[in-house]
């Protein structure tokens, strides 16, 4: 309870509780903070940055798909990341990425959100169909 309690606040300790066994975080240690009828969870990663440093990370749901089941992992530093994460002011961070539809600048994301046809008047080959309206 060291490290919840460095990052967040003893204030938040009572309402702390480990989710041993769970698989959600792969490896890493998985937590859930209830408030009320809500809850957050949280991962301890051990290698936040690749170089061993201990860090916190809050699950959002999907911005892109309200039906969507993929992870979406944003870090969290503060109790005040923790609140923008329990009111919704996480859910367009640049920072965060949904495991199924990739983040805000992924170039896939883009066409995905519009579902747009890049030919969706069968123009593509225009030429060829010159060529063989001429021959034919």
């Amino acid at each position: 309870m060291i490290l919840p309690r460095r990052f967040f606040g003893a204030e938040l300790l009572p309402l702390w509780r480990w989710k041993d066994g769970s698989s959600l975080a792969g490896d890493d240690r998985v937590a859930e903070i209830g408030i009320g009828q809500q809850y957050l969870t949280l991962a301890l990663r051990t290698d936040i940055d690749g170089e061993g440093s201990v860090g916190f990370e809050v699950l959002l749901p999907c911005p892109f798909d309200d039906e969507c089941e993929g992870e979406e992992w944003a870090p969290a530093y503060t109790v005040t990341d923790l609140w923008g994460a329990l009111t919704g002011d996480r859910d367009q961070d640049p920072d965060v990425v949904c495991t199924v539809h990739g983040g805000f600048d992924d170039v896939d994301q883009e066409a995905d959100d519009h579902d747009q046809d890049d030919d969706p008047e069968g123009r593509a080959d225009l030429e060829a169909q010159a060529m063989e309206a001429i021959h034919a």
